[in-house]
C-alpha cells in the first residue's frame, strides 16, 4: 500500500543523492534535502550552496547541472525542485552569531535594495564628480546580512590610471558615508567594451524602473 500513496523517504535513501549533490561543479553544499514517494517515483526538494557572487544566470545553470546529474544518475527520481541558496562558508574563521544577526536584517527596510542603492550612487556621482565619472552599472550583493557594492563607472581615456583610482578611493568614501548599511564598496573602471546584452538589460531596468516610479 505504501507504494501507491505518497510517504516520507528513509534518510539513508537520499545519502547517494546528496554525494552526487556535491559532487557537481560549482556546488559548495548542500542542505534541506528532502523526498516522497508516490508510486516508484521518487520527488526530492533540496536547497543547494553556491558562490554568492555568481551571477543569476550562472546560478541558475549549476542548478540545472544538479538536476541532469541527479536523474541521470538515480533514475527513480521523477522530479527535483532546486532552490539556489548563497553559500557562507567563506573560511574557518566565520562568526556564526554574528551571521545570524546579520540575517535577521536582511528582509529589513533598512538595508537598501537595487533601486535605493543605485539612486544613492548616482546621485553621490552627479553631485561631487560629474565630469569625472559617469556610472555605467551597480551590483548588489547581500552577504551574511551585509551589503556590498561592485560600481562600474567610466572615465575619461585622458585620465591618468593614478588619477583615476584617486577618484574612485574617493567616491567610495562618499558612497560609505552616505548609507551606514553599505560595509562595503568596490568601484572599477570600464577599460573594454561593454558586453552588449548585458547593456540592453541595464537599460530595460532603468526604463522598467523610471516607468514604475511614474505610477
Amino acid at each position: 500500500t505504501l507504494e501507491l500513496v505518497d510517504a516520507a523517504v528513509d534518510p539513508s535513501l537520499l545519502e547517494p543523492i546528496k554525494e552526487t549533490i556535491v559532487k557537481a561543479d560549482g556546488v559548495k553544499g548542500c542542505h534541506r534535502l528532502r523526498g516522497r514517494k508516490a508510486g516508484t517515483s521518487l520527488y526530492l526538494d533540496v536547497h543547494i550552496e553556491v558562490y554568492p557572487f555568481l551571477s543569476v544566470s550562472a546560478a541558475h545553470d549549476i542548478g540545472e547541472t544538479v538536476r541532469h546529474h541527479i536523474q541521470k544518475t538515480h533514475s527513480q527520481v521523477a522530479e527535483v525542485f532546486i532552490h539556489i541558496d548563497p553559500s557562507y562558508s567563506m573560511g574557518a574563521n566565520v562568526d556564526k552569531k554574528r551571521i545570524l544577526e546579520n540575517l535577521e536584517r536582511r528582509n529589513s527596510d533598512v538595508i537598501p535594495r537595487q533601486r535605493s542603492a543605485e539612486a544613492i550612487v548616482s546621485d553621490i556621482i552627479s553631485s561631487h564628480f560629474p565630469k569625472k565619472m559617469c556610472l555605467e552599472h551597480l551590483m548588489l550583493h547581500y552577504l551574511q546580512g551585509r551589503v556590498l557594492l561592485q560600481v562600474q563607472v567610466s572615465m575619461s581615456p585622458e585620465i591618468l590610471i593614478r588619477d583615476a583610482m584617486d577618484i574612485a578611493k574617493k567616491a567610495e568614501e562618499e558612497i560609505m558615508k552616505a548609507d551606514a548599511s553599505i560595509c562595503q564598496v568596490s568601484v572599477q573602471l570600464r577599460l573594454g567594451q561593454q558586453i552588449e546584452q548585458l547593456q540592453l538589460a541595464a537599460s530595460k531596468s532603468g526604463a522598467n524602473d523610471r516607468h514604475a516610479e511614474k505610477q
